[in-house]
């Protein structure tokens, strides 16, 4: 048997190694999960300190024949944001290393039912061959490293129980186990109701195209419905595309930021579902390209703009709409959402240019 100062030695000579290791193996992580397109909350790590491994080999019931026994001198935690993506990422990681299933555990499966706790997962990895064979990762053969992964949530609890400093149930005093029951039963059930709330929306974004087209009455307007219907809508596809031409630069994929303060116009204004923005659509987009090659030449302002996005329609029809209906009050409030700064003289504007609009319409 080897004696704990042999294996101190050993870590010495390798601490260059296992340094190179935690940083080249992170990074690696983190490209793998993205080209995945699994999106996880943060990767975080370190390599024990040789105090931290003199005081692991010395602990009493601990005997380790070698430094090759020690596990987890490198470990990295993976924090997923949603518990159902912890065998997703388990997947990835057993693809691209050699796990060694003798050593991992999948806490899961041992946890008593009364306990959320710690449930992660914890693999006991080494790089494969042929990633050894690349001259970065030569120096890690025979390397054995530990990767954790556990929800947000399952993280959230961990902290607070090593914070707390209760490390299992028997060293929690009887009068605690009740609440610390109740508390790892709200977050399992939070837990679980975030991945099904994340399930409902996925849903939710598949089905609402097939929504808009037979049912727009029943859709209300939201970012992602509004964002669709923009981007779908033969008309108004047509439309943003003419208003590039007279803003003379590029016309861009939707920004959230705008249309989310879009919606609040719709909103003010009472047009609420799909059906309702569609019907004003088609009573309003015949004035929209008129309007704006009036506006446009009102202040010259064509030569201003680097690009617009799609969407932009709906600015061109809130004033439209404000326009015809010759109520003070509504369009300050409307456009008092927005950050402009002089709403009375922005509305007498627009009035003045659909003025000419609308003239121009008469018989």
């Amino acid at each position: 048997m080897v004696n704990n100062e042999d294996i101190l030695a050993k870590y010495k000579i390798n601490q260059r190694s296992y340094n190179a290791l935690e940083g080249m193996t992170c990074s690696l992580l983190s490209t793998l999960l993205s080209s995945q397109s699994l999106h996880i909350h943060s990767i975080s790590s370190r390599t024990k300190s040789i105090e931290s491994l003199h005081g692991k080999i010395n602990r009493i019931g601990k005997n380790y024949n070698s430094i090759e026994d020690i596990t987890d001198i490198v470990g990295i935690r993976i924090t997923t944001y949603f518990s159902d993506e912890l065998d997703k990422v388990s997947e990835l990681i057993a693809s691209e290393f050699k796990v060694d299933g003798e050593h991992s555990i999948d806490k899961r499966k041992f946890l008593a039912p009364d306990r959320f706790g710690y449930m992660s997962l914890h693999l006991v990895v080494s790089y494969k061959d042929d990633r050894i064979k690349l001259p970065e990762y030569s120096s890690f053969a025979g390397i054995k490293f530990e990767i954790q992964i556990r929800s947000i949530l399952q993280h959230a609890w961990a902290e607070i129980e090593h914070d707390i400093g209760y490390k299992s149930a028997i060293e929690v005093p009887d009068s605690l186990k009740r609440k610390f029951s109740r508390l790892s039963g709200l977050l399992e059930l939070a837990d679980e109701e975030f991945v099904s709330t994340k399930n409902s929306i996925s849903n939710y974004l598949h089905d609402l195209p097939e929504r808009l087209s037979e049912r727009p009455k029943d859709v209300t307007l939201d970012i992602n419905s509004l964002k669709i219907f923009i981007t779908t809508t033969p008309n108004i596809i047509q439309i943003e595309k003419e208003m590039a031409t007279f803003f003379k630069c590029p016309l861009t994929s939707t920004d959230d930021l705008i249309l989310s303060q879009s919606l609040k116009f719709l909103s003010l204004m009472g047009i609420k579902t799909i059906e309702d923005l569609k019907n004003k659509y088609n009573e309003i987009s015949k004035y929209i390209i008129p309007f704006l090659e009036s506006w446009l030449m009102r202040d010259n302002a064509s030569s201003d703009f680097l690009e617009v996005s799609q969407g932009i329609s709906l600015l061109y029809l809130t004033y439209i709409n404000l326009a015809m209906k010759q109520d003070l009050s509504l369009a300050i409030n409307v456009l008092g959402s927005a950050p402009f700064t002089d709403i009375e003289q922005l509305y007498s504007d627009v009035g003045s240019v659909w003025n000419i609009i609308a003239s121009s319409k008469s018989p």
